[in-house]
């Protein structure tokens, strides 16, 4: 598994389906499989989704996943050992246990470490020290583990084997009543990943908006000739035309990259910043014809204020 993620907090489910979303498109590697997203309902009951390829854009998601106040994720690449949800273990009357690697590696004691994990916790540890006393005694097996209580403490660690590892990223807060913590293994990509995850993500659970924004292909739109590649979106930060310096893209009918890396995006004509991602899509007869997977129509903005 190369991805594991939890919050508390309002639209913690949000933060979480974020966090996955902007380690999908900011990142490649064994990303945008596998998936397993776990919430808290309003009835205070554990709910699943899960899927084996598609990443966060098949999960089926409703209202209420993004409503949640606690929830969690596991992913990586497609395919993935049946039941997908020995992955990411959760119980409504204590908490969720996620984590990257092998998470669901068998201890000792003949039974699989994050399952460990949230006995302790039942038992009346605290998550960080149930994760401790676990990964205590399998230094050596390939697992890192996040476990989460409904009071929103936060537990993490990597297995000793795990953290001498040179692709890892660790984030983890808690302030005013909010937490978030993830932890992957090879995602690689540009520039600060796990920073760019984490300011996606905890501006979500904040209620702000985050220097980078998610723009979406809603629907298709004109493919025109410019003097330089422009996005231009609307209010909702959908992509209302496009257009591109690039003459021979203006007579494809093909899938290429119709959202190129440091585009300028305007509203209104106001340039609000620039592509940090890029969109591969259809084009038709001039055209550009949104995917049936979400993520694919979708990439993020670097907004030009800090």
């Amino acid at each position: 598994m190369t991805i594991g993620i939890v919050a508390s907090g309002t639209d913690a489910g949000a933060a979480v389906l974020d966090a996955l979303l902007a380690a999908e498109l900011f990142g490649r590697g064994a990303i945008g499989g596998f998936a397993v997203f776990a919430y808290v309902d309003a009835d205070g009951d554990v709910q699943y989704l899960t899927t084996q390829q598609g990443g966060v854009s098949a999960l089926g998601l409703c209202d209420e996943c993004w409503r949640a106040e606690a929830a969690a994720v596991i992913s990586s690449g497609p395919n993935r050992p049946e039941p997908l949800t020995q992955f990411l273990p959760a119980s409504p009357a204590v908490g969720f246990v996620t984590g990257h690697r092998l998470p669901n590696s068998m201890g000792a004691e003949g039974v699989p470490l994050n399952c460990s994990v949230l006995d302790e916790i039942a038992f009346g540890q605290d998550p960080q020290s149930a994760v401790d006393r676990v990964l205590q005694r399998a230094a050596e097996l390939d697992a890192g583990l996040i476990a989460m209580d409904l009071r929103g403490r936060i537990g993490l660690r990597n297995s000793t084997r795990v953290s001498r590892r040179d692709d890892l990223g660790v984030f983890q807060c808690s302030e005013s009543g909010r937490s978030l913590a993830f932890m992957f293994n090879s995602i690689y990509g540009v520039g600060d990943l796990t920073q760019g995850i984490a300011d996606i993500a905890w501006s979500r659970l904040l209620g702000m908006e985050s220097r980078d924004v998610f723009v979406t292909l809603s629907r298709a739109v004109s493919l025109e000739p410019g003097s330089h590649d422009v996005v231009h979106i609307n209010e909702h930060n959908e992509i209302e035309r496009l257009e591109t310096a690039n003459p021979r893209l203006l007579d494809m009918n093909r899938r290429t990259t119709v959202v190129y890396l440091s585009a300028s995006v305007k509203r209104a004509d106001v340039v609000l910043g620039k592509a940090v991602t890029e969109l591969y899509l259809n084009v038709e007869a001039g055209t550009v014809v949104p995917s049936l997977q979400r993520a694919q129509n979708i990439f993020v903005m670097r907004t030009e204020h800090d």
